[in-house]
């Protein structure tokens, strides 16, 4: 076993956003995402097979979904977002990096 940081040991090279898998099974993936002003490509929408609940531990961002709303989440806030559900990221902190804890299920 050993004790790890979700919020330290962040990837130096974030010319791409880093996906971290924490936790990997057939019925969950827990992950930990990092972002530094990282956004979905316009026109291209994650639509996932498994329900996703994602919280911002820091940094901040915005998500779009396919009906036109935008969700805004700060440090502590989270969301669940069902099953394809389409939707991006619209938007992530340029200043500091945004760090995600996301639970696939």
């Amino acid at each position: 076993m050993q004790k790890n940081n979700l919020l330290t040991d962040l990837p130096v090279d974030l010319t791409q956003e880093v996906f971290e898998p924490l936790v990997k099974t057939e019925q969950l993936l827990i992950e930990r995402i990092v972002s530094k002003a990282h956004v979905t490509p316009q026109g291209q929408w994650y639509d996932q097979e498994r329900n996703e609940w994602v919280m911002v531990m820091q940094g901040a961002a915005r998500l779009e979904f396919i009906d036109g709303k935008f969700v805004n989440l700060q440090v502590g806030e989270h969301l669940n977002i069902p099953a394809h559900v389409k939707h991006r990221v619209a938007w992530t902190s340029e200043e500091v990096e945004t760090i995600w804890l996301a639970v696939h299920y």
